[in-house]
């Protein structure tokens, strides 16, 4: 979209370089040999699966490359990818294949081996039937193997893995190319449980890599091992919230230079004095001790500007703080602009800022919650317009239609 369109109206900007310079933190973390799968599940953290897909294969960080930073990308199920545009790099479902003959499951799969997505597989009863049905669309099915090494909550267990891969190899309709598991604890640099899983990982998998001469991927980082455990980068990478610019330790780090990519505003749509005494939004929770000027901001909790930010949060704007004061609604939230006299409506009041180190910043916003910062992003909601900017130079872009349909 247009950032133009936007205007007047809560939007989410994200930023085209900063994904881009994220990609490229990335990389020079875990080398050129090691290939980058690009996260995208939950429309990209909250971020415009799209718009993010189309950063990632239609630009680079220095305008001249040929090659794009990322090698491939990942969502969360079939309905995420049937969702997405065309893409040349490879495009992973992560979810595992169960339950292939019920209901609309059948013709999703029969759908995402037309059109070559590598499919999750955790167990011999699934690979079964996603064989007879790759047989029926004459096309072989790509899959990786999910293999659980300590989350306890998807994959193959440890004791079942050979009868998996046995499966597979007899059935001709059937392609592995990929095993990978999932830490659960990576974020903490050097956790024991890390380097057990990873151990336990290795140790199982090393025959079948070993006899698959580079065909066979093997991956298991994610954003939180790309930078604290390097001998777990493997063939393949998978950074997620790093991506979108957040510390995998869910704090800002001088030592890992991301830059968030998404900044959320809205318009200033109401200004009102209250005087000493009188009480602001629902059930009275903010009563102003003075004379106090109050701007109207058209966000709220079905938005994703969560209730608890509800007296405690802080938006921004003329670059000053303003306090959330009052109950935040479902469709509104209110400010204390005493600290901003210049204030008028329309002004742009910055809901999310993309500075890490910002009163509004996604991490303070997590703060709040007690949350984390992916689910300050996912919450955000659709009524909030998802916009490409460029900051560097201040203007904004988009795609435009053709690109948006040849993601090359």
């Amino acid at each position: 979209m247009d950032a133009r369109d936007a205007l007047g109206e809560p939007a989410a900007h994200i930023s085209r370089s900063a994904l881009l310079h994220n990609a490229g933190v990335i990389r020079r973390a875990v080398g050129q040999d090691v290939k980058i799968c690009a996260i995208v599940k939950a429309n990209a953290y909250g971020h415009d699966a799209q718009l993010v897909i189309d950063t990632l294969a239609n630009f680079s960080a220095d305008g001249a490359s040929d090659s794009p930073p990322v090698d491939a990308f990942a969502v969360a199920d079939l309905d995420e990818a049937a969702e997405l545009p065309p893409v040349p790099q490879p495009l992973l479902v992560l979810r595992p294949v169960e339950n292939v003959f019920l209901g609309r499951q059948r013709a999703k799969i029969e759908l995402a081996i037309r059109q070559g997505w590598l499919l999750t597989v955790a167990n011999a009863a699934a690979a079964d039937d996603i064989a007879r049905i790759a047989m029926a669309v004459g096309k072989r099915a790509h899959l990786h193997v999910m293999v659980d090494t300590g989350m306890n909550r998807a994959g193959v267990g440890l004791d079942q893995l050979d009868s998996l891969m046995h499966k597979i190899d007899s059935r001709p309709s059937l392609r592995l190319a990929g095993i990978y598991t999932h830490f659960v604890t990576a974020e903490d640099a050097e956790h024991p449980l890390t380097i057990e899983q990873l151990a336990m990982f290795l140790d199982k998998t090393d025959g079948i890599a070993g006899q698959s001469a580079g065909r066979v991927i093997r991956h298991a980082a994610n954003s939180g091992a790309v930078f604290f455990s390097s001998s777990s980068h493997l063939d393949m990478v998978r950074p997620g919230i790093s991506l979108y610019g957040v510390d995998p330790t869910g704090t800002p780090s001088m030592d890992r230079p991301l830059r968030p990519a998404l900044r959320w505003t809205a318009p200033l749509i109401g200004i009102r004095d209250v005087p000493r005494g009188g009480s602001v939004g629902y059930n009275q929770t903010w009563t102003a001790d003075r004379d106090t000027r109050v701007g109207l901001v058209p966000v709220g909790y079905a938005d994703g500007y969560q209730r608890a930010f509800s007296n405690r949060g802080v938006m921004l704007i003329h670059g000053s703080s303003a306090r959330v004061i009052g109950r935040v609604s479902m469709d509104l939230t209110t400010i204390d602009l005493s600290q901003v006299p210049m204030a008028c409506i329309g002004d742009e009041v910055t809901v999310l800022d993309n500075d890490p180190l910002s009163g509004a910043s996604v991490y303070q916003l997590a703060k709040w919650a007690d949350t984390i910062p992916y689910e300050i992003f996912c919450r955000i909601g659709p009524r909030v317009r998802r916009v490409a900017v460029e900051p560097t130079d201040g203007r904004e872009v988009s795609a435009t239609a053709d690109d948006q349909g040849k993601i090359e």
